[in-house]
């Protein structure tokens, strides 16, 4: 199966999978990409202290951030209209496209990756050296992005995670051989560039459909496209890499705490996404074909099933997090710190949004602005707390920032398409306010009167308990057809 893998990529040739198969896939690609981002960051805080691990994440954090400036949503744009291209059966337009794509990603990955070395060099006070390595790690990241976009517009999803897959595990073997030699420094990039590279080296667009260059007008939409996906990317997904680059500008040790934190948070986020590949297009097939009840309903399903399991796996983390920390990471990375919780906390209100933000995206351009408006103001929110407490609370500060902002970017969305879509959720929202403020107080308790971390797996297993005898009625509707299937006439 490999060999075909190692062929040139011929976009125009599609290997169509289901709704459910390619989400399958997708949650593969995004496991194997999220354990080598976890696993870097653990062996290097693991081998060589927290310093080392602040500033690794903070590189790479800065590499992410700067990508989001225009090759993350050029891959999300190359995967839509090269999938629009491919279902209209029009081969010079995929070959157009993509080429279209193709010179954006190039100009911009090089760009991005010039840019870096400046970027951290003076805002992070870092060595020319390893301003070197940031820059090749952001320019094989933006490689990624686009090649990955082509991939999923091409419905190559096999291919995809299949290199996903590959990348990752070499990439993980060369980080571990590079520890073992002693590297040390921005050196320690080079192993997840290397992962990348290989990812985008192996399915780059070579060869694409002879085709005529797209006019003027089209190029400029899709620009607009890339542009405004740009902004919202930014201040959403680029809050939290902005959080751990201010992290490391403020506390160097703390930003290794603050890495470890983040590092060990953002895995279970996953099972959010994988709900917004399969989502958004249910949605969008329901609202198309005119049947409104059907979308409201699959909205309504969906939030109630995301949330109920947003609340369980991350009140539970939180609740664990002493002892969570303490396995993971060790007696070095402060176990007790609140840096954990408060992030899990934060990535519980970022992910309960998912469902609603992909409605209001479903629905209509209105609702893309809203969410990219709540994203917006949810950064400044963050920004200003940042700002206001740092001198006094340090890296707290930063996770306490990005909760803040995090509350307010994704309460809008959960609000707008509550009132839009004139859900029943008030149950829902007391419950869930119910059960974070339960989470907050065992939290306080466990520090306040010095309870062992070996009890922890019971507070956590009487937290899960009450909650899910308290959503046993949304747990119910886990049973009911995937999103996008008609029921079956009776």
């Amino acid at each position: 199966m490999m060999h075909a893998y190692l062929r040139p990529l011929r976009v125009q040739h599609s290997r169509g999978v289901s709704v459910a198969a390619g989400g399958a896939l997708s949650m593969v690609g995004l496991l194997a990409q999220g354990v080598l981002r976890f696993a870097t960051i653990w062996l290097v805080g693991r081998v060589a202290g927290p310093v080392l691990a602040g500033t690794v994440a903070a590189a790479i954090a800065t590499a992410s951030l700067l990508v989001l400036l225009w090759p993350t949503t050029a891959g999300s744009a190359a995967s839509k209209y090269i999938a629009v291209a491919r279902g209209g059966g029009d081969t010079a337009e995929i070959g157009a496209v993509a080429a279209h794509f193709r010179r954006r990603a190039t100009l911009t990955g090089i760009l991005v990756a010039a840019l870096s070395i400046p970027v951290w060099v003076l805002m992070q006070d870092g060595r020319l050296l390893d301003g070197l390595c940031v820059a090749v790690l952001a320019l094989a990241y933006s490689g990624y992005s686009f090649v990955r976009g082509v991939l999923f517009g091409a419905q190559q999803m096999a291919r995809a995670t299949t290199w996903d897959v590959a990348s990752s595990v070499l990439g993980l073997l060369a980080l571990g051989a590079a520890l073992l030699a002693g590297v040390g420094g921005g050196a320690l990039l080079l192993p997840v560039a290397g992962a990348y590279a290989l990812y985008s080296l192996a399915s780059w667009p070579w060869r694409l459909p002879e085709h005529d260059p797209l006019s003027r007008a089209v190029r400029r939409e899709l620009d607009h496209f890339v542009a405004l996906g740009a902004v919202g990317s930014l201040a959403s997904s680029g809050f939290l890499q902005l959080a751990m680059i201010v992290a490391r500008a403020t506390d160097p040790e703390g930003a290794g705490q603050f890495a470890a934190a983040m590092s060990t948070a953002t895995p279970a986020s996953m099972l959010a996404a994988a709900l917004s590949l399969v989502l958004l297009p249910s949605l969008s097939e329901a609202l198309g074909s005119g049947d409104r009840d059907r979308f409201r309903i699959m909205s309504d399903r969906a939030n109630r099933v995301l949330i109920t399991v947003m609340v369980a796996t991350f009140g539970s983390l939180a609740l664990g997090a002493r002892l969570v920390m303490t396995i993971l990471w060790g007696h070095r990375f402060a176990p007790d710190s609140l840096l954990f919780p408060l992030l899990v906390l934060a990535l519980l209100a970022s992910n309960s949004s998912v469902a609603s933000v992909n409605a209001l995206a479903a629905r209509s351009r209105r609702g893309v602005l809203i969410t990219t408006l709540a994203s917006i103001a949810g950064l400044l929110t963050g920004v200003v707390v940042w700002w206001l407490f740092i001198g006094r609370l340090g890296v707290l500060a930063v996770a306490v920032g990005y909760l803040v902002g995090a509350v307010v970017t994704n309460v809008v969305p959960l609000a707008a398409e509550w009132r839009v879509g004139a859900h029943a959720w008030a149950g829902l929202a007391a419950r869930s306010v119910t059960a974070v403020a339960v989470a907050c107080v065992g939290l306080y308790v466990q520090r306040a009167f010095d309870i062992s971390i070996w009890l922890d797996p019971v507070v956590v297993a009487v937290f899960l308990l009450g909650w899910l005898l308290a959503s046993r009625r949304d747990l119910a509707s886990l049973h009911l057809r995937l999103p996008g299937r008609r029921p079956t006439a009776r």
